[in-house]
């Protein structure tokens, strides 16, 4: 349980009234580009107004394009069988239908190949070339991988495979002896090279036909989606892929694409945020869990009856995925008994979990616990592993600090992947976790939340969602606003969900408002119902059923600030540096007596208490009349230095009693030593 640090940015005032006027904006809109570096007028002018084929680039600026040209068009001249080779990612798997429906289109021989995550893994293997060649295939063209796999590369020669590469990862020193399209390779000329693979791919179709428009009326939607679900950075040419793209899906969408918004159940308009947590999940699931050929068959499915049975088909694998997720979380949470726990990472393994589901497990713990997460699956006597970090955490680092105990890893700062000898895991457990609790700082596991701006809730309407929505499409680089309301009246809550999330009944004069909080339960929201609280969220509205209302979605909550609280705190704080505190608020075996009795009384042996430190102070006084907040956090140090209580938190509390039938000596306390002394 840990206190939460927002972040609200703040505007050059005289810029925002100078968008405001030049370009006729709104406040929050100017606001909004003002955070995103964008006030220049022709900058503006560009975000705004840019037509798609102006933001283009030239794909013949990309490495080897003109050689990829010629190639291809020979294999289709020749009648060679060519095979497309995709990851099975959304973004592969787009690149990979684009390329296999423009190739089907010329006549050309041509079939496709995604491999298995959970048996073959990431990339080229030995194994697939074999399979592809002995298929007939003449030429191989990459997408969305490839860029480091030289020595597979070697052996496709020597089986007799040409191999083309279209990529957009990072390059290694050492390419492949093939020609290999990537925008991120260090001679390449190409002015954005932040493209996703489909967008490389989609590059190479453009070069194939010469004509630009008619590619994006064709492949405009899919190269939308993967770039959205790729989480590649919505700037220059992303941008304008993106925006239009997803014009045409909500224009004319394709019968794979309707089926998945049916199952999916999507309303109203079709933007980023669709693809990225309804569309993009469903894709993904079948690659985690089942066979990713299934999504590349639904979108080249163009009968819509199929393709509904297709998508019926994702969606079992989508719950199916889900609840494997939840196998891993829920027996971690029960482990750690839902509580935060005390070292600075999280290191699990099982032999039950399913290794297409650990990553994006990591991932809700990390976001749910604060800190980095590596979660392994055992097979027998070997261990994969995946890795997820905070900000501020190098993981690859950390993990290469105990590489002697790992056959593999590799990864980057965020993310790592590993493997193991499961003779070797009680051991990297122990180093990996005493070198992080020995490097890793207590504020990189503080959660950071960042706001636009402080908004007034008289301020919500349509017109300010309409005002947000001018910014769209939202996503990495622009991302999807959230910002700050003070000050408003918690009515009541209620368990939604099965109890996983609540939803909020708010006021703040006259005005009613209803906010969900996915995710979090009554419990662990821990404030008081009609209680000021402040509120970090999203605002959008929402369609449904042909009604429009306004939707709010917690990010973060927080008690408002209180002034007789803030003074209290003020003399606990002004006491540790050394100045003298009110005699009203030095405390008293009394005080420490009552505290610990109701820490006692309100947990159980191996589930700490969680109360808010407002909440607490209310409680005690119920029996300590004058009672304050000083009073308790001088508590909370003297009861931590006996060793009779184990806290988290500062506004936030975790507190867990250590029970002993033996009198505590207050003198070997260095706090109450300070306080006797003042």
């Amino acid at each position: 349980m840990r206190d939460s640090k927002w972040v609200i940015r703040t505007q050059n005032e005289a810029i925002v009234k100078q968008l405001c006027q030049t370009h006729g904006l709104p406040e929050v809109t100017a606001r909004l580009l003002c955070n995103r570096g964008i006030t220049d007028p022709i900058e503006v002018q560009t975000f705004f107004g840019a037509k798609l084929y102006e933001t283009l680039h030239n794909p013949f600026l990309l490495p080897d394009m003109n050689i990829a040209v010629t190639r291809l068009r020979q294999a289709i001249r020749n009648g060679e069988k060519i095979t497309v080779y995709g990851d099975y990612d959304v973004d592969g798997i787009t690149s990979t239908v684009i390329l296999y429906t423009y190739l089907s289109s010329t006549g050309a021989c041509v079939d496709y190949y995604i491999p298995s995550r959970l048996e073959e893994g990431y990339g080229l293997n030995r194994n697939a070339l074999d399979q592809i060649r002995e298929n007939g295939t003449k030429l191989l063209v990459t997408v969305d991988t490839g860029t480091t796999a030289a020595e597979e590369v070697i052996y496709a020669k020597q089986i007799g495979l040409d191999v083309l590469i279209t990529d957009h990862h990072e390059c290694v020193d050492q390419l492949p002896d093939c020609p290999v399209v990537n925008p991120k390779r260090k001679d390449s000329e190409y002015p954005f090279p932040n493209l996703a693979g489909v967008g490389v791919t989609f590059k190479l179709i453009c070069a194939c036909m010469e004509n630009t428009p008619a590619a994006f009326e064709q492949f405009g939607i899919l190269t939308a989606i993967g770039t959205i679900a790729d989480i590649m950075p919505l700037k220059d040419e992303n941008r304008s892929i993106v925006r239009e793209g997803l014009r045409l899906l909500n224009t004319a969408p394709p019968p794979g694409i309707q089926a998945l918004l049916g199952v999916s159940a999507a309303d109203g308009d079709i933007d980023s945020g669709t693809v990225a947590y309804q569309i993009a999940p469903l894709m993904n699931a079948a690659g985690r869990v089942g066979d990713p050929k299934l999504s590349v068959r639904l979108l080249l499915c163009k009968d819509l009856i199929q393709a509904k049975k297709l998508a019926e088909e994702l969606n079992r694998c989508n719950l199916d995925r889900k609840e494997k997720e939840q196998t891993v979380i829920r027996d971690i949470d029960q482990i750690l008994h839902g509580t935060q726990p005390t070292d600075k990472i999280l290191v699990f393994g099982s032999e039950t979990w399913h290794n297409g589901v650990i990553g994006i497990a990591a991932s809700r713990l990390t976001e749910r616990y604060c800190r980095p997460c590596i979660l392994l699956c055992f097979d027998k006597n070997k261990g994969k592993g995946s890795a997820r970090s905070v900000k501020g955490v190098n993981l690859f680092e950390l993990v290469s600090r105990t590489s002697e105990k790992l056959e593999n890893f590799g990864g980057h700062e965020m993310a790592v992947g590993l493997t193991l000898d499961r003779k070797n895991y009680d051991a990297f457990v122990k180093e990996i976790t005493e070198t992080a609790n020995q490097t890793i700082r207590e504020d990189n596991l503080q959660p950071v939340y960042e706001a636009e701006c402080e908004i007034r809730p008289e301020e919500l309407n349509f017109s300010f969602t309409d005002a947000c929505d001018l910014l769209e499409p939202f996503g990495n680089g622009n991302p999807s606003p959230f910002f700050v309301l003070r000050n408003l009246k918690l009515e009541n809550c209620t368990a939604v969900g099965g109890g996983k999330h609540t939803r909020l009944q708010l006021q703040s004069g006259t005005q009613h408002f209803t906010a969900m909080y996915f995710g979090k339960t009554q419990e662990q929201i821990g404030c008081m119902e009609k209680e000021p609280i402040d509120l970090l969220c999203s605002v959008h509205k929402r369609i449904f059923q042909n009604k429009t209302t306004l939707n709010i979605i917690v990010k973060d909550l927080k008690p408002a600030d209180d002034p007789e609280e803030k003074k209290h705190r003020q003399h606990y704080e002004r006491f540790c540096k050394g100045e003298s505190l009110p005699a009203e608020e030095k405390i008293t075996r009394e005080d420490l007596a009552a505290f610990y009795r109701w820490t006692c009384k309100h947990s159980a042996p191996g589930k700490p208490v969680q109360i808010t430190s407002r909440r607490l102070t209310k409680e005690l006084k119920k029996s300590i009349p004058d009672f304050s907040l000083c009073r308790l956090l001088l508590c909370k140090d003297v009861l931590t230095e006996l060793a009779l209580l184990i806290v988290q938190g500062n506004n936030l509390l975790q507190l867990e009693p250590i029970k002993t039938t033996q009198k505590a000596d207050l003198t070997k306390a260095n706090r109450w030593e300070e306080l006797c002394r003042g």
